[in-house]
Protein backbone atom coordinates (compact mmCIF):
# COMPACT_ATOMS: atom_id res chain seq x y z
CA UNK A 1 0.00 0.00 0.00
CA UNK A 2 1.25 3.53 -0.71
CA UNK A 3 2.61 5.59 1.46
CA UNK A 4 0.17 8.59 2.85
CA UNK A 5 1.42 11.70 0.67
CA UNK A 6 1.55 15.64 2.16
CA UNK A 7 2.64 18.29 0.42
CA UNK A 8 5.21 21.18 1.62
CA UNK A 9 5.90 24.81 0.80
CA UNK A 10 10.23 23.83 1.29
CA UNK A 11 11.27 20.39 1.35
CA UNK A 12 15.60 20.22 2.62
CA UNK A 13 17.43 17.44 2.10
CA UNK A 14 18.02 16.49 5.64
CA UNK A 15 16.23 17.38 9.13
CA UNK A 16 12.77 17.77 9.67
CA UNK A 17 9.85 19.31 8.48
CA UNK A 18 6.67 21.19 10.19
CA UNK A 19 3.52 19.89 7.77
CA UNK A 20 1.08 22.72 7.16
CA UNK A 21 -1.91 23.22 9.20
CA UNK A 22 -4.41 21.48 6.77
CA UNK A 23 -1.94 18.62 5.57
CA UNK A 24 -1.35 18.24 9.65
CA UNK A 25 -4.63 18.28 9.96
CA UNK A 26 -5.36 15.44 7.17
CA UNK A 27 -2.68 13.29 8.40
CA UNK A 28 -3.94 13.34 12.77
CA UNK A 29 -7.16 13.45 12.28
CA UNK A 30 -7.97 12.14 8.72
CA UNK A 31 -5.71 9.28 8.48
CA UNK A 32 -4.61 8.69 11.95
CA UNK A 33 -1.29 8.53 11.29
CA UNK A 34 1.08 7.86 14.18
CA UNK A 35 4.26 8.51 15.76
CA UNK A 36 7.09 6.30 13.75
CA UNK A 37 4.90 6.39 10.41
CA UNK A 38 6.64 5.93 7.01
CA UNK A 39 4.81 9.09 5.22
CA UNK A 40 5.94 10.54 1.61
CA UNK A 41 6.38 14.18 1.71
CA UNK A 42 6.67 16.32 -1.90
CA UNK A 43 6.83 20.06 -2.31
CA UNK A 44 5.32 20.78 -5.59
CA UNK A 45 8.38 21.46 -7.59
CA UNK A 46 9.16 18.42 -7.99
CA UNK A 47 11.02 16.85 -5.37
CA UNK A 48 10.13 14.06 -2.68
CA UNK A 49 11.32 12.61 0.25
CA UNK A 50 10.53 9.47 2.42
CA UNK A 51 10.28 10.44 6.16
CA UNK A 52 9.32 9.00 9.26
CA UNK A 53 6.71 10.86 11.73
CA UNK A 54 8.48 12.37 14.95
CA UNK A 55 5.71 13.53 16.84
CA UNK A 56 1.83 13.82 16.02
CA UNK A 57 -0.98 16.23 17.86
CA UNK A 58 -4.42 17.31 16.08
CA UNK A 59 -2.52 20.41 15.09
CA UNK A 60 1.50 19.30 14.73
CA UNK A 61 3.05 17.05 12.80
CA UNK A 62 6.53 16.65 12.89
CA UNK A 63 8.23 14.24 10.42
CA UNK A 64 12.01 13.73 9.83
CA UNK A 65 13.47 12.90 6.09
CA UNK A 66 15.05 10.00 5.58
CA UNK A 67 15.94 10.61 1.98
CA UNK A 68 15.10 13.26 -0.70
CA UNK A 69 14.88 12.80 -4.90
CA UNK A 70 13.82 14.85 -7.60
CA UNK A 71 11.25 12.90 -9.27
CA UNK A 72 8.58 15.27 -10.76
CA UNK A 73 6.69 12.60 -12.87
CA UNK A 74 5.69 15.22 -15.81
CA UNK A 75 5.92 16.67 -19.04
CA UNK A 76 8.81 18.97 -17.98
CA UNK A 77 6.97 22.08 -19.63
CA UNK A 78 6.03 20.30 -23.17
CA UNK A 79 2.70 19.53 -22.61
CA UNK A 80 0.00 22.69 -22.43
CA UNK A 81 -3.99 22.65 -22.88
CA UNK A 82 -6.19 25.29 -23.00
CA UNK A 83 -9.69 23.85 -22.21
CA UNK A 84 -13.28 25.37 -22.18
CA UNK A 85 -14.10 23.74 -18.66
CA UNK A 86 -17.57 22.65 -18.45
CA UNK A 87 -19.47 22.62 -15.11
CA UNK A 88 -19.40 21.34 -11.49
CA UNK A 89 -17.75 18.22 -10.73
CA UNK A 90 -16.96 17.59 -14.14
CA UNK A 91 -14.40 20.30 -14.03
CA UNK A 92 -13.01 18.19 -11.31
CA UNK A 93 -12.58 15.16 -13.37
CA UNK A 94 -10.98 17.28 -15.97
CA UNK A 95 -8.44 17.85 -13.35
CA UNK A 96 -7.73 14.94 -12.37
CA UNK A 97 -6.92 13.28 -15.90
CA UNK A 98 -4.78 15.90 -16.93
CA UNK A 99 -2.79 15.76 -13.67
CA UNK A 100 -2.72 12.06 -13.73
CA UNK A 101 -1.55 12.11 -17.39
CA UNK A 102 1.29 14.72 -16.93
CA UNK A 103 0.34 17.73 -18.09
CA UNK A 104 2.08 20.75 -17.26
CA UNK A 105 -0.27 23.42 -17.88
CA UNK A 106 -4.12 24.64 -17.78
CA UNK A 107 -5.44 27.49 -19.02
CA UNK A 108 -9.80 27.89 -18.69
CA UNK A 109 -10.40 29.24 -22.76
CA UNK A 110 -13.29 31.11 -23.08
CA UNK A 111 -15.58 30.69 -25.96
CA UNK A 112 -18.53 31.79 -27.33
CA UNK A 113 -19.95 28.67 -26.00
CA UNK A 114 -18.45 28.40 -22.72
CA UNK A 115 -20.54 27.20 -20.29
CA UNK A 116 -18.38 28.04 -16.75
CA UNK A 117 -16.14 31.45 -15.98
CA UNK A 118 -13.19 30.49 -14.33
CA UNK A 119 -11.81 33.54 -12.17
CA UNK A 120 -9.43 34.38 -9.26
CA UNK A 121 -11.79 33.37 -7.16
CA UNK A 122 -13.10 30.09 -8.27
CA UNK A 123 -9.43 29.06 -9.93
CA UNK A 124 -7.83 28.29 -6.01
CA UNK A 125 -10.85 25.66 -6.41
CA UNK A 126 -9.11 24.43 -9.60
CA UNK A 127 -5.69 24.33 -7.86
CA UNK A 128 -7.06 22.55 -4.52
CA UNK A 129 -8.13 20.00 -7.10
CA UNK A 130 -4.85 19.88 -8.85
CA UNK A 131 -3.24 19.11 -5.02
CA UNK A 132 -5.42 16.54 -4.13
CA UNK A 133 -4.63 14.86 -7.79
CA UNK A 134 -1.04 14.69 -7.18
CA UNK A 135 -1.18 13.59 -3.72
CA UNK A 136 -2.93 10.83 -5.35
CA UNK A 137 -0.92 9.76 -8.61
CA UNK A 138 2.51 9.88 -7.27
CA UNK A 139 3.52 13.50 -9.01
CA UNK A 140 5.63 15.59 -7.61
CA UNK A 141 5.32 18.81 -9.35
CA UNK A 142 1.84 20.81 -9.33
CA UNK A 143 0.13 21.03 -12.89
CA UNK A 144 -0.16 25.15 -13.03
CA UNK A 145 -3.64 26.47 -13.51
CA UNK A 146 -2.59 29.58 -15.56
CA UNK A 147 -5.34 32.66 -16.11
CA UNK A 148 -8.35 32.38 -18.50
CA UNK A 149 -7.22 32.77 -22.31
CA UNK A 150 -9.25 33.89 -25.28
CA UNK A 151 -8.96 32.30 -28.69
CA UNK A 152 -7.78 35.84 -29.95
CA UNK A 153 -4.90 35.53 -27.87
CA UNK A 154 -3.93 31.52 -28.67
CA UNK A 155 -0.49 32.57 -30.82
CA UNK A 156 1.04 34.98 -28.41
CA UNK A 157 -0.09 32.17 -25.50
CA UNK A 158 1.64 29.48 -27.34
CA UNK A 159 4.99 31.96 -27.96
CA UNK A 160 5.02 32.31 -24.23
CA UNK A 161 5.07 28.97 -23.88
CA UNK A 162 7.97 28.45 -26.25
CA UNK A 163 10.33 31.19 -25.01
CA UNK A 164 12.78 29.00 -23.87
CA UNK A 165 13.32 27.29 -27.07
CA UNK A 166 12.26 29.94 -30.13
CA UNK A 167 9.02 31.48 -31.01
CA UNK A 168 6.71 29.54 -33.12
CA UNK A 169 8.43 26.07 -31.35
CA UNK A 170 4.44 25.47 -29.81
CA UNK A 171 2.69 23.39 -32.05
CA UNK A 172 -0.84 24.54 -31.96
CA UNK A 173 -3.55 21.23 -31.83
CA UNK A 174 -7.45 22.32 -31.56
CA UNK A 175 -9.96 19.47 -31.23
CA UNK A 176 -12.73 19.84 -33.31
CA UNK A 177 -14.28 17.77 -36.73
CA UNK A 178 -13.44 18.89 -40.32
CA UNK A 179 -15.22 21.88 -41.83
CA UNK A 180 -15.59 23.42 -45.06
CA UNK A 181 -12.30 24.96 -46.31
CA UNK A 182 -10.21 23.34 -43.92
CA UNK A 183 -7.83 20.83 -43.34
CA UNK A 184 -8.49 18.34 -40.48
CA UNK A 185 -6.00 15.35 -39.60
CA UNK A 186 -7.17 12.05 -37.80
CA UNK A 187 -4.95 10.84 -34.96
CA UNK A 188 -2.71 8.66 -37.48
CA UNK A 189 -2.14 11.66 -39.78
CA UNK A 190 -1.28 13.78 -37.04
CA UNK A 191 1.59 11.34 -35.97
CA UNK A 192 3.30 12.52 -39.15
CA UNK A 193 3.73 15.81 -37.24
CA UNK A 194 5.19 15.03 -33.97
CA UNK A 195 8.55 16.70 -33.52
CA UNK A 196 10.05 15.74 -29.94
CA UNK A 197 12.02 19.10 -30.25
CA UNK A 198 8.34 21.44 -29.65
CA UNK A 199 6.13 21.84 -27.28
CA UNK A 200 2.69 20.78 -27.66
CA UNK A 201 -1.06 22.88 -27.12
CA UNK A 202 -4.35 21.36 -27.07
CA UNK A 203 -7.12 23.83 -27.66
CA UNK A 204 -10.22 21.43 -26.03
CA UNK A 205 -14.02 23.43 -26.72
CA UNK A 206 -16.74 23.25 -24.48
CA UNK A 207 -19.57 20.75 -24.58
CA UNK A 208 -21.62 22.63 -27.79
CA UNK A 209 -17.75 22.45 -29.53
CA UNK A 210 -16.08 25.49 -30.98
CA UNK A 211 -17.92 27.82 -33.77
CA UNK A 212 -16.59 27.53 -37.18
CA UNK A 213 -15.55 30.98 -37.10
CA UNK A 214 -13.55 30.42 -33.57
CA UNK A 215 -11.46 27.17 -35.54
CA UNK A 216 -10.82 29.46 -38.48
CA UNK A 217 -9.21 32.19 -36.27
CA UNK A 218 -7.33 29.46 -34.34
CA UNK A 219 -6.00 27.71 -37.56
CA UNK A 220 -5.15 31.31 -38.86
CA UNK A 221 -3.07 31.35 -35.72
CA UNK A 222 -1.32 28.82 -36.83
CA UNK A 223 -3.64 25.49 -34.82
CA UNK A 224 -3.98 22.31 -37.00
CA UNK A 225 -7.54 20.55 -36.48
CA UNK A 226 -7.23 17.43 -34.75
CA UNK A 227 -10.42 15.36 -35.43
CA UNK A 228 -11.07 12.52 -32.98
CA UNK A 229 -13.06 10.81 -34.85
CA UNK A 230 -17.21 10.42 -35.56
CA UNK A 231 -18.08 9.93 -32.03
CA UNK A 232 -18.63 13.34 -30.12
CA UNK A 233 -16.79 13.22 -26.89
CA UNK A 234 -17.25 14.59 -24.01
CA UNK A 235 -14.85 17.48 -22.63
CA UNK A 236 -12.73 15.42 -19.90
CA UNK A 237 -13.00 12.68 -22.58
CA UNK A 238 -11.46 14.48 -25.43
CA UNK A 239 -8.68 16.21 -23.08
CA UNK A 240 -7.45 12.90 -21.76
CA UNK A 241 -7.63 11.64 -25.00
CA UNK A 242 -5.33 14.17 -26.27
CA UNK A 243 -2.79 14.38 -22.98
CA UNK A 244 -2.18 10.51 -24.11
CA UNK A 245 -1.70 11.84 -27.68
CA UNK A 246 0.78 13.88 -25.97
CA UNK A 247 2.70 11.58 -24.23
CA UNK A 248 3.32 9.67 -27.31
CA UNK A 249 4.85 12.43 -29.17
CA UNK A 250 6.61 14.02 -26.64
CA UNK A 251 10.49 12.69 -25.54
CA UNK A 252 10.31 10.22 -22.68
Amino acid sequence: MPFPRFLVPVLPNQGTVDLPTSEAHHASRVLRCSKGDTVVLFDGLGNEALATIQSIDKRTVIAAIDSCVFAPRDHSGRLHFAIAMPKGDRQRNTIEKLVELGVDSLSPLNTSRSVAVVNEDNAERLERYVVEACKQCGRNRIMSIRPSLNMSDIRLYADSIALDIEPNATAIWILHPKIDGQTAYNIHEANSFANCNQKLLFLVGPEGGFTDEEVVQAVRQGARILSLGERIQRVETAAATAAVLGHCWLPK
